[in-house]
């Protein structure tokens, strides 16, 4: 266990978390701080004092850490997406990669050169991909592969 105590304010950081303003028994008046590494540490003073290197924690440091265990609540983990969400999440993604094909001008050939000959090829596929994002099936769903673009030059 890594562990940070310091006295004055009540702080404990075991294993990179920190709680503030615990209380606890025990610590010895002139001590500022605690550090512990797995299996050393050492106690800081603020009486100017060196530090004394220790190999095992003071009973006055499990108290701290049993304010803290107290103290501690586990973050909630996250509740993984539905089938249902995964589903509009993909077909909303799907059709912004494709918005570019709406466009008016990509597929007039009097307006661009190249332009678009298969936008008939996106719009069946957004249609099937824009039903899915407004009613997402509850279930695993296999998505249509997005048409490849089929440019159209005029010579001139």
């Amino acid at each position: 266990m890594r562990l940070t105590i310091i006295k004055n304010d009540g702080t404990v950081c075991k294993n990179g978390i920190c709680l503030f303003n615990l209380s606890w028994e025990g610590t010895l008046i002139d001590v500022h701080a605690l550090q512990w590494y797995e299996t050393y540490g050492s106690i800081e003073f603020d009486n100017g004092s060196p530090n004394e290197e220790i190999a095992q924690l003071p009973d006055w440091a499990n108290n701290a850490v049993a304010a803290w265990d107290a103290a501690y609540v586990p973050p909630v983990p996250p509740v993984p997406p539905t089938p249902q969400e995964i589903n509009q999440s993909k077909a909303s993604g799907l059709l912004y990669q494709t918005d570019w094909t709406t466009i008016p001008d990509v597929s007039d050939s009097s307006k661009s050169n190249p332009y678009l000959g298969n936008v008939n090829k996106f719009v069946a596929y957004r249609n099937i991909i824009r039903q899915v994002a407004i009613n997402p099936p509850e279930t695993h769903f296999d998505f249509p592969a997005v048409p490849t673009a089929q440019w159209i030059y005029i010579s001139e």
